[in-house]
């Protein structure tokens, strides 16, 4: 039992069918009203993998897939982080880099904002005894939201697009060409 992404019926048996280029759950109300083909997902066996199915070559580094999401990812105020812990331990940017046996400007670098690599990041909290991985969060998602309790359907999104008031660009009154805003001149 299931909702319709068509019509919003909840509690009803649902199928999976193709309409337009989707594939949506839709109840047998909805596919014989709109004369669509109901699909049979099959659905693959899960079995644990005997090695890693990344086999990745070429340019890079072998067997790393570079498009799969990590876990931890860099602060987004890891350049305040740094500076903070270095100034709450009392140490110039110069002493900071004798101790990391790295170059001044690696530091200044990083403390205007600049990514250091990971290494580096390894090294200043490590150096500095501060975290500056934080655990990664999803940034191209968009909520949509519905008015009552129920979940939001197709069919509300495209009721919300009807319900929405066309603006039309007003035309801008121009003149005529060869006419004066003062009208004819005259001639003395």
């Amino acid at each position: 039992m299931g909702a319709c992404e068509l019509c919003g019926a909840e509690g009803v048996s649902t199928k999976m069918a193709r309409a337009s280029q989707s594939l949506l759950e839709c109840c047998n109300g909805c596919i014989g009203s709109m004369g669509l083909i109901a699909e049979q997902v099959m659905r693959p066996r899960v079995s644990a993998p005997a090695e890693p199915r990344s086999h990745i070559s070429g340019k890079g580094i072998t067997g790393v897939d570079i498009m799969t999401k990590d876990e931890m990812e860099l602060a987004s105020d890891f350049n305040s982080r740094i500076r903070n812990a270095r100034e709450h331990r009392g140490l110039s940017q110069e002493d900071l880099a004798r101790k990391m046996n790295e170059k001044i400007g690696v530091i200044q670098k990083a403390e205007n904002g600049i990514r250091p690599t990971d290494s580096l990041v390894n090294k200043f909290a490590k150096a500095l005894d501060v975290r500056l991985f934080v655990e990664s969060m999803s940034h191209g998602h968009t909520m949509v939201t519905s008015d009552s309790d129920r979940q939001m359907t197709i069919s509300d999104a495209k009721k919300q697009i009807e319900k929405s008031p066309k603006n039309k660009i007003a035309k801008k009154k121009g003149r005529k060409i060869g006419v004066s805003r003062s009208g004819a001149r005259s001639r003395r």
